[in-house]
């Protein structure tokens, strides 16, 4: 029988209809280092906020060391023996790193103000184990993002506690650090605590932990050692998207992008409507309504002449994060003609990197061009001046301003009215939906009509390259093949796509060039036709190579 020190039966957390943790029944064995991985979304982070405390669960129950824990605060659980970290580090920046200690909340306020001495040898010893006992005057503001967590580690180790739920504990960490933390962890495991480690390194999981829990859209779809969940095909659909054709590899999918492709080519050197290339591409993606496919091939993305059209983005050696933690670095990638991807788990930078290049985060080092132009100091603003505009992951829409407003938005900078009207006449004809639903607020349309919004409006600013952050991210299956579709219709209309995307199989489809990010480094460059075996990209998605 199985030594449970905590266990969650048919754990339930929504929030609204959003359904974050659908009955997560997970029992962790005492002494064990038991990873949870999964995808952005798939409810990690809401699974350990709901077992500490920190979130009141809406059904299903939380044992710790065989006692009910679920309705207790985190306070209580905390002084019970199950600590927790946090991603981002937060320690008190203007105390020293062992006043920081020091303040951890152990007795209460009834043992007096006095720190005892016990409690003084006890932070002490911590400093020595931790090896940060050089720094231990230092201000917690002036220290590195990786002593930064050795802190938060050693905060919690202040409580003693038998079981730490730690998420994410390398993220932002340099190499050399991240080695110490993990031989940190690993000792403390030895001496016989029990470690619940959320995180998207993969060669951490795979080097530190005993068992291994997959989350995907709310639930454990697979629980073992590393080796044999990564090979697990509901793992690979849960990080890479399902396959439309179980039958199907890569290569399978990516020929078949290629004759779609082709055959759109050939049709078009025929002399036939260029809507027959649209109604092609979309074949290959599972299409759309042929009223859909002839309203975009109509639609109209205003560009300037042909050189500016191919401008491009480069990017060299960017360096960039929050705070301390670093979380790009030394990344180069840069614009395709078409569709430039990039892929990677949840934690990779992806999204990091996409707002350094539109200038919504600072690059640390590195320097961004677009066309002749040094963007590297540049901001949102500016950028959209020069003909770039990014789509963030929730379409960023005003909810509360009518779906006109909305898309007058993107046109707010145009100063010939003509102009304008022609843009939204452009985007409506793309979109009928919308031009239904003009007066109705943004926050009333479904995901799917909110993400017309939103391309709609970005189209309306006439950018010549577009940044997508998961477009797809939320929406139901079936209006997946119709982002993409918008995708596409950028791309026949002479637009650049830089496109951050989770369903990496459905993208593979449309892609034309493929980054692949792991822990804030690049593990692959090239045409998308070079990732033809599945194994390979799972191992360079995880960055397990």
């Amino acid at each position: 029988m199985s030594d449970y020190i905590l266990e969650t039966a048919d754990l339930r957390k929504t929030f609204g209809e959003l359904v974050a943790n659908d009955g997560i029944s997970l029992g962790v064995e005492r002494g064990e280092v038991h990873g949870i991985i999964g995808p952005n979304g798939s409810g990690k982070s809401t699974f350990f906020n709901t077992v500490t405390g920190f979130l009141e669960p809406n059904g299903g129950t939380v044992r710790f060391e065989g006692e009910d824990v679920t309705n207790l605060g985190p306070d209580e659980i905390a002084r019970a023996g199950l600590g927790r970290t946090f991603q981002i580090a937060s320690p008190f920046t203007d105390l020293t790193v062992r006043e920081n200690l020091l303040s951890v909340y152990t007795a209460g306020l009834g043992s007096g103000l006095r720190i005892p001495d016990e409690k003084r040898a006890r932070a002490q010893n911590i400093l020595e184990q931790l090896e940060i006992e050089h720094i231990a005057e230092h201000e917690a503001s002036d220290i590195s993002g990786g002593q930064q967590q050795l802190l938060e580690l050693g905060r919690i180790l202040m409580l003693d506690p038998s079981c730490i739920m730690l998420d994410e504990p390398t993220a932002g960490v340099n190499p050399a650090l991240q080695a110490r933390i993990i031989d940190h962890l690993q000792g403390l495991n030895d001496e016989g605590r029990t470690f619940v480690i959320i995180e998207h390194d993969m060669s951490v999981i795979s080097g530190l932990t005993d068992r291994v829990s997959v989350l995907n859209q709310g639930q454990i779809v697979m629980q073992g050692d590393f080796d044999s969940v990564t090979s697990d095909e509901r793992v690979r659909e849960a990080y890479l998207g399902e396959t439309t054709d179980p039958d199907a590899g890569l290569d399978d999918t990516l020929e078949g992008s290629r004759s779609a492709s082709d055959a759109t080519a050939d049709t078009v050197a025929d002399g036939s409507p260029e809507t027959a290339g649209s109604g092609g591409t979309s074949a290959t993606s599972g299409g759309t309504s042929a009223a859909n496919a002839s309203a975009s091939a109509q639609l109209s993305v205003p560009t300037g002449d042909t050189d500016s059209r191919q401008k491009q983005l480069v990017a060299d050696n960017i360096v960039t994060g929050y705070g301390n933690h670093t979380v790009i670095e030394d990344v180069s990638v840069e614009s395709h003609e078409g569709i430039t991807c990039i892929f990677g788990p949840n934690g990779s930078g992806k999204s990091t990197l996409l707002k350094a290049l539109i200038g919504a985060v600072p690059v640390w080092s590195g320097s961004i061009r677009y066309g002749d132009t040094d963007i590297t100091q540049s901001n949102t603003y500016k950028n959209l001046d020069y003909g770039m505009v990014m789509l963030p992951q929730d379409g960023g829409i005003f909810g509360n301003l009518t779906v006109k407003e909305n898309l007058l938005l993107g046109g707010y900078r145009v100063n010939d009215r003509s102009v304008r009207r022609d843009r939204l006449d452009d985007v409506l004809a793309a979109f009928p939906a919308l031009e239904e639903k003009l007066d109705a607020d943004g926050g009333s349309l479904s995901g799917g009509q909110q993400m017309m919004l939103s391309f709609g409006r970005a189209m309306m600013t006439g950018s010549e390259l577009f940044l997508l952050d998961e477009p797809s991210a939320g929406l139901a299956p079936s209006l997946v093949d119709d982002v993409f579709e918008m995708t596409e219709t950028l791309v026949n209309q002479g637009a650049q796509v830089i496109l951050v995307e989770q369903n990496v199989r459905e993208a593979l489809r449309i892609a034309d060039h493929v980054y692949i990010l792991a822990q804030g480094q690049l593990q692959f460059e090239g045409p998308a036709q070079e990732l033809l075996n599945e194994d390979e990209l799972v191992e360079l998605y995880l960055g397990l190579e």
